[in-house]
Formats: C-alpha cells, structure tokens, sequence
C-alpha cells in the first residue's frame, strides 16, 4: 500500500515542482532587463533649462547612465507614441498636459504607474493626482501647476480684480486683453468664467451663458493676444491693464521689473499643469521608473519651483520665503482649482473658436 501511494505523491510532487520553477522562469523572463540609459522628452526653452538644473544632469552623473534629454513638445511626442503602440517607442518618458495625458491613456499607450516602483508618488497631492486616475489606475506623476488668474499692470489698476467677472468693470474699460480658445490661456478662461456663472462646459445652456456674457465684453476688450510674447507686450505697454494670464510667468515678469501683479480669482483659479507620464513597452522602463520618483522627489520640484516660480506637487515641497507670499498650494488650495473636461472642450473647439470670435466682434 505505501509503495501505491507513494508513486502518485512523487509524480504530483515533481509535477508541482516543475510547475513552480516554470512560473519562476516565466517571471524572471517577464521582468523589465536594466539598462545604461533612459530617453525623456521635455519642453524646450526655459522649461529644458529649469530641468536641466534641477537636477536631472547630476542624478546621469551620479547614476551612471546617460539621461537623453529631447526637446518638443505634447504634439510630436504622441503623434510617435500613437505610431509606436507599445512597441519600442522612442522615449521612456515625457512630460504632457491633461488633456494629453487624457488621449495618450485612451490610446493605451500609457503605462499605468506602479508606485511601489516610485515610491515619491505617494507624496503627491491626492487632489491632483485623482485627475489621472482611469479603471482605478493612475497614468500620470503630476510635477508643476501653472494656475490661470488675473495679471494687472499694479500701477495703473486702482482697484486690484478678485474675481473672473471683474474684467467687465467699467474702470478697465479698453483695457482687458483676453485669449482665444485656441489658446491654452484662453480655453482656460472660458472654462473659469463658465463656472464663474454658476455652470459647466458638458452643457449647452450653460455655455450658451457664457458666450452671451462674453458679448458684453466689447467694449472692455482691446486685444486678443495668443502667444506669452504678445500678452507679455501688451502689459508692458500699458495697452492691457488686466489680462487671464498664470502666475509663475506673472511672477517671472514681476522679477524682471514689470509693475504687475497677480490676483488667484476667488471664484477658482484654472490649472495647466504639467506632468511626467511613462510610454508603453518604455524599453528602458527600470531607468524611467527610477526617474519618474527622481523627478517626483521634493528636493527636484523645489529646485524647479525656485527657478519656475510655479506651485508643485510633492506635499513636502519646501517653498522659498518669496515665493511662499506669492503662490498659493497646498491640498486646500488645489482642491479649489478648476480643472478643464477636454473630452468635452476639445471636440467642441472649433465651434467654440467660431462663437468666442462672433462674440467679441473681431477677435481671431
């Protein structure tokens, strides 16, 4: 009898065996193999340079491995992770916008973010990380957040704006600059009026509301500028005393010597943040991983915050005495912004473009 029941124990015991150093094998096969380098994509400009230095130069240095920075921007790097598909795309990260972040994860060529393999992640805000949440997933490490407010030329404002229908006071008349839809600034601002006047951007009737008060605009309204160059102009000049604009290019110009200043509207400043995401099939995902909690690291956002002038997202950011007077953060004040629903705004741009110009009689 024990030889009976031996024979069938050994067999099961070696079918099991070999069961579980194949999954072993399988596994270690499955793992992401290390390599020597990492490709990031990263905005060019000033943003390259406040990146450089804050130090992703000296984390190649100190890592051993080559950081290949390449400058562009939202467009190019998803039109190549689009063609890509999770198949070797020709970077491990980079850094968009929500509504980027929004299409590229519902293209799936996003990878959904292990924080247990960047564990900086959990030091960021939840309020905003919440955004990028899909399927109980998370898609994006939030890093900077430009928030949209109301720049004003101090010295020749009376009375500083404080909220988003200030623009229509009829002391800034001739004076308000505002941007179209097509622009980042000007999207963001419809969205802060909109909800400004009590409504939402997925109903018609609310924005039927909004364009009509944009109507009343006219006669405020003396320019419609569409670059940071042009709004940057315009305030110098004096021709715009109060124009939407964010406040770390605010503070920026502040620094350099303009006579401005910047009021976070009460009635919900509008963010533009930007945002480390993680490419599908990355082929050098143990350096991204690395990278992304590198880059998520308090001691980075600050460094990027003191050159940017920009709230950040590591809860435990350390704010320069300057800066702390001037930008609002905090889990409080971001639970507050207002955050566009491009799945609603960006099907609807054209027609709004089209509207918005009818509206101001003139604008582009």
């Amino acid at each position: 009898m024990k030889k009976r029941w031996f024979a069938p124990l050994l067999a099961v015991t070696l079918v099991m065996g070999l069961a579980a150093c194949k999954d072993k094998g399988a596994e270690t096969a499955a793992a992401p193999a290390a390599t020597d380098r990492v490709v990031i994509g990263v905005y060019g400009g000033d943003w390259e340079k406040n990146i450089r230095a804050s130090g992703l130069e000296q984390y190649a240095r100190d890592n051993n491995i080559r950081v290949d920075i390449v400058p562009g921007a939202d467009a190019e790097w998803f039109a190549k992770l689009r063609a890509a598909n999770g198949n070797n795309p020709p970077y491990d990260i980079v850094v968009f916008q929500p509504d980027t972040v929004q299409r590229a994860q519902a293209a799936g060529v996003l990878e959904p973010l292990d924080a247990a393999r960047a564990p900086n992640l959990a030091k960021l805000y939840p309020s905003v990380q919440e955004r990028f949440k899909s399927d109980g997933k998370i898609y994006a490490a939030a890093f900077s957040l430009g928030q949209l407010g109301l720049a004003y030329r101090s010295d020749l404002v009376t009375t500083p704006p404080t909220s988003w229908l200030d623009l229509w006071k009829p002391e800034y008349k001739g004076h308000v600059a505002i941007s179209s839809p097509t622009y980042a600034a000007g999207l963001q601002f419809f969205a802060g009026l909109t909800h400004a006047l009590g409504g939402d951007l997925k109903n018609e009737a609310d924005v039927d509301k909004t364009f009509a008060k944009l109507t009343e605009l006219r006669g405020n309204a003396v320019a419609f500028p569409d670059s940071p160059g042009a709004i940057q102009t315009l305030l110098e000049r004096g021709d715009a005393w109060v124009v939407p604009y964010w406040d770390g290019r605010v503070f920026a110009l502040q620094k350099a010597g303009l006579k401005i200043d910047f009021a976070y509207p009460t009635d919900g400043p509008v963010v533009g943040a930007a945002n480390w995401v993680i490419a599908k099939g990355a082929p050098n995902m143990v350096n991204a991983y690395k990278l992304v909690d590198f880059l998520s690291s308090a001691k980075v956002q600050k460094e990027f915050s003191d050159r940017s002038l920009y709230g950040m997202t590591n809860q435990d950011v350390q704010y320069n005495e300057e800066l702390k007077k001037q930008v609002q953060v905090g889990e409080d004040a971001y639970k507050k912004l207002i955050w566009v629903d491009y799945s609603v705004a960006t099907p609807k741009l054209a027609d709004w473009t089209s509207r918005w110009s009818q509206a101001l009689g003139g604008g582009k």
